[in-house]
This record gives C-alpha cells, sequence and structure tokens, in this order.
C-alpha cells in the first residue's frame, strides 16, 4: 500500500455518495436509446442518458491484484493504482464524466465487461457518471466527478476536475 491510500478510500468514499445521488434520483438501469432527458424530480437533479458515440481511443493499463489490466481513456493521468485483499482502486483525471461514460460504453463490452448501469447526472452546476459492471470474476463501478473538493485528499496530479473513480471488487 502507498502512503496515498487514505486518500483513494476518501475517493472511494465520494464516489459511493454519486452513486448514492444516482439511486435517489431513480437511476437503476442502463439504456442505450437515443439521447433523451428525464425529468427533473423534485429535488432537481436532472439525468441525461446518451446513445454511446464512438469511443475516444484508449489504452489498457496494468492494474494492481489479480486483475491484470484494465482499459482507460487516452489522455487519463492516472494518480493512484492499489490493491488490497478486498478491491483494486484506480484513480485517474482530466477526462470529463460524458466522456468517461461514452468511452467505458464501448471499451467495456470489448474488454468482456458487461455494464448493468451508465448513466450521466447534471445536478447543480456538476456532472457526475456512474457506471457499474461486472466480468472477468469482478464487481466493480466507475464514477466520474465533474467537480472534486476534499480538502483531506491530497494525490499528486489529481487535481479537482474531472475525477473518476474505478473499484473493482472480487464476486
Amino acid at each position: 500500500m502507498t502512503k496515498y491510500h487514505p486518500a483513494a478510500l476518501t475517493l472511494v468514499a465520494c464516489a459511493a455518495s454519486v452513486s448514492v445521488v444516482a439511486c435517489s434520483a431513480g437511476i437503476t438501469t442502463a439504456t442505450t436509446a437515443p439521447a433523451t432527458s428525464a425529468p427533473a424530480p423534485s429535488h432537481s437533479a436532472s439525468v441525461t442518458v446518451s446513445a454511446p458515440s464512438p469511443a475516444s481511443s484508449g489504452r489498457v493499463i496494468t492494474i494492481s491484484g489479480s486483475v491484470g489490466s484494465f482499459p482507460v481513456p487516452a489522455g487519463a493521468k492516472v494518480a493512484e493504482n492499489v490493491a488490497s485483499s478486498q478491491e483494486v482502486v484506480v484513480i485517474f483525471s482530466s477526462i470529463s464524466p460524458a466522456k468517461v461514460s461514452s468511452f467505458y460504453a464501448t471499451a467495456l463490452p470489448r474488454t468482456g465487461y458487461s455494464i448493468s448501469t451508465n448513466s450521466v447526472i447534471n445536478e447543480s452546476g456538476s456532472t457526475d457518471a456512474i457506471i457499474q459492471f461486472s466480468g472477468h470474476g469482478y464487481k466493480g463501478n466507475i464514477d466520474a466527478l465533474s467537480h472534486f473538493s476534499d480538502p483531506g485528499v491530497s494525490l499528486a496530479g489529481l487535481g479537482t476536475k474531472n475525477v473518476t473513480t474505478i473499484t473493482l471488487m472480487p464476486k
């Protein structure tokens, strides 16, 4: 483990809160329907689900643990790649949540993963993407935030905009 592991856990906790927001907004399934906008729930969140467009090119990185490798969008700045007996966490920045959603809509199935949820949420001037997937003996979450600000988190090169956390857990 690295000295940044507590920061990675904080980001995972933040990402989990995004998933809770998605659940409370009624987002439970993935769709590949043409771009639509769902009615805004009473707490003023709006959800936009878009059909996957051709994903920008990506690359495959070697990740910690038994997973071996995982795709990331081209241009992603990987700030963390840690594994424990419970999970693998990869954190990167520099890619917008909409592009993260679009990239993984095609990259995950191409690499043998099944997507159960892929949603983009616009709320209070922030855009978040939530992707849930499984495959290769793992279940995972990808949470991308357009604005991330937690004074307790400091990872070299991470920044506070367009932060994505990937968490893989053995099934």
